[in-house]
């Protein structure tokens, strides 16, 4: 994400629905719970451990929302995560983008992205930016995602 993506009043925004959803938490782990429900420590512990996931997940699916490449410029293509091959866009500039769900440390994410499709390897992949290894299946390197020196690998102008 190039952090430029949302306008301040965006940000401002989701900062305040941000703090609204940690007063929330702070107010389920510390005054609304019955003194019985929180007795032992795992009962503590899986309390905290939840609402730090949704917290978790908030910020994951708003950051990813607001990244630049879930509709990438015309001038950019994606390649196949599976043989480096440039790809085909398959969602329309005006078509609502499709959604995926992923499974990460914090529970299930929903994505909205720009759906690609490979000729050679007849898949589709939806492209997060950085490109991922060939043959990994589309996750990502762990190389590809500690400071990269470029932000865009994964796509490049048509013109290459």
């Amino acid at each position: 994400m190039d952090g430029q993506s949302r306008t301040r009043q965006d940000r401002a925004k989701l900062r305040k629905e941000w703090l609204k959803r940690a007063e929330a938490a702070f107010e389920r782990m510390f005054n609304e719970a019955p003194a019985e429900a929180l007795i032992t420590f795992t009962q503590r512990e899986q309390c905290a451990v939840a609402i730090s996931r949704e917290l978790g997940n908030f910020l994951l699916e708003h950051h990813v929302a607001a990244d630049s490449l879930v509709r990438p410029a015309e001038a950019v293509e994606a390649r196949c995560p599976k043989c480096g091959q440039p790809g085909q866009r398959v969602t329309g500039a005006k078509a609502p983008l499709p959604e995926r769900r992923l499974t990460t440390e914090v529970g299930e994410v929903a994505l909205e992205r720009e759906q690609w499709r490979c000729a050679t390897c007849r898949v589709a992949f939806f492209p997060s930016g950085p490109e991922a290894e060939r043959g990994h299946g589309g996750v990502q390197s762990t190389s590809a995602s500690e400071g990269s020196a470029s932000g865009n690998q994964g796509f490049v102008p048509r013109s290459q």
